[in-house]
């Protein structure tokens, strides 16, 4: 488009300064032709004239004879000019027209081989002084009075150096004018009309209709914008759908979490009513009875405490108060009550030898949170016999903790988005440690907390052989 426009702004210049150059040139050449043309009729009345001008320089002082007064009428006929013979004083001596003047001014009859007229009329004057040939001395004036078209007939001056120099003006001003219709008319179909489309396509994605592609045929900067604007269309089209994916799957926890609230409950009462009726004979099966019921009331503070800790992430309340502390005593106390209830459930759990001890800006109690999330979902995927590990070590200026297990591991397909919100990869394996069922937020929760921390969070998992959760916390 840059290219285009150079090309066609460089091709009106050229034309505009070609008409400023051509309309100089019919301003001189007109100057030119008019002086050209003053000087041709200045030559044409002296060829004219000669005839009567040489007789009265050899008859001036006798010229008011009759015979030459004759004379004189007989020449002003044959050039078609009137005659007048001025004496040096200025006193009329013959004047062919027979308007005799009493006198002129002779400073009016100067200068001498120039003419005088009337465009209008047509009518031109010359004026020439009379020396006597005799004497070689002036002895008066003539002036000679004649027509345009006896002076020149044959001779179109006018047409030839006035008509015709301004034709390149008039041409190139209407070359420039073509070029300039010609450059509007492209501006309009290159430019404006694919502008006013795309106008349409925003329209369309103001109304929620983000199907319509925006394509542009040509590579041009015009093409680049449609591109990217295109883009956006797509970026924005997949905003939505997981927008409204994201609202199905809200919905769909909040009907999840309600029937598995509502299960445990009609469990725990059950079970209570169970009691108080002395179904149980013996305090070892009301002890079996409190035993199903802390387990149930158990998922029930878990499902409550992610709906609860997912309320405050959209709001962004989560809190986390970092203190400085070390780490051995905080993640000792965190791993040692989570590490007996994996094993109770028939997995082992592998804990460091030593645990590193360095300074950090942590929260206890949100930390806490993310191991036990990682570990609660290692358990979903493992089953008895299976092993969990809890690895500790430094890199760098970081304190890194990987939560490893032998598990299932995850899909392939589910990898990409198990750390979005309500997202629950499907497992394909029917026995494990821990039921599979929860509300999809735990991950998320804990990439959340990670990285108020100022850490990262990242997994490796191989089908059929494991997942290790490792985040990281900026050692002081």
């Amino acid at each position: 488009m840059k290219q285009w426009m150079t090309k066609w702004l460089a091709a009106s210049l050229l034309c505009l300064t070609a008409l400023t150059g051509s309309a100089i040139y019919w301003l001189q050449s007109g100057q030119s032709a008019a002086q050209q043309e003053h000087a041709a009729l200045v030559q044409a009345a002296k060829m004219k004239v000669n005839e009567p001008l040489l007789y009265l320089e050899r008859y001036m002082l006798e010229i008011e004879s009759k015979g030459h007064q004759d004379e004189l009428g007989r020449l002003s006929r044959s050039i078609e000019a009137d005659i007048l013979a001025v004496a040096l004083n200025g006193s009329v001596l013959y004047d062919s027209s027979g308007e005799q003047g009493s006198a002129y001014n002779p400073r009016m009859l100067l200068p001498y081989d120039r003419i005088t007229g009337d465009e209008a009329s047509e009518l031109y004057t010359a004026s020439y002084p009379v020396v006597d040939e005799r004497t070689d001395v002036q002895v008066g004036n003539a002036v000679f009075t004649m027509s345009r078209s006896s002076l020149s007939p044959s001779l179109p001056v006018s047409s030839i150096l006035k008509d015709k120099p301004y034709m390149l003006p008039v041409a190139l001003a209407i070359v420039m004018a073509s070029l300039l219709l010609l450059m509007s008319w492209m501006f309009r179909s290159r430019v404006m009309r694919p502008l006013l489309k795309l106008q349409e396509h925003s329209e369309f994605i103001l109304k929620g209709n983000y199907k319509q592609k925006a394509e542009h045929l040509k590579q041009d900067e015009i093409g680049e914008l449609y591109a990217v604007f295109d883009q956006m269309r797509a970026e924005i089209q997949h905003l939505d759908t997981r927008r409204m994916e994201q609202d199905k799957s809200r919905k769909e926890l909040i009907t999840n979490i309600s029937h598995d609230l509502k299960t445990p409950l009609t469990t725990v009462k059950a079970y209570i009513e169970a009691i108080r009726e002395g179904v149980c004979p013996d305090m070892e099966s009301v002890m079996a009875y409190i035993d199903v019921m802390k387990t149930t009331t158990d998922k029930m503070s878990r499902l409550t405490e992610d709906l609860l800790l997912h309320a405050l992430q959209e709001l962004g309340q989560i809190s986390v108060h970092l203190q400085e502390q070390y780490s051995r005593a905080m993640l000792e106390d965190i791993v040692r009550p989570i590490a007996h209830y994996a094993r109770s459930t028939g997995v082992a759990f592998h804990e460091p030898a030593a645990f590193p001890n360095v300074l950090i800006h942590a929260d206890a109690q949100r930390l806490e949170q993310v191991i036990g999330n990682l570990v609660m979902n290692a358990l979903k995927h493992t089953k008895a016999g299976d092993a969990i590990s809890f690895e500790m070590e430094r890199i760098a200026d970081d304190l890194a903790i990987t939560i490893a297990d032998t598990g299932t591991g995850i899909s392939p397909e589910d990898m990409p988005f198990i750390f979005e919100r309500y997202y629950q990869g499907r497992s394909n394996e029917a026995a494990s440690a821990q039921p599979t069922d929860g509300s999809g937020l735990g991950l998320s929760i804990c990439k959340y907390i990670v990285e108020a921390h100022n850490g990262t969070i990242s997994f490796r998992s191989v089908r059929g052989e494991g997942t290790r959760f490792t985040f990281t916390l900026p050692v002081l």
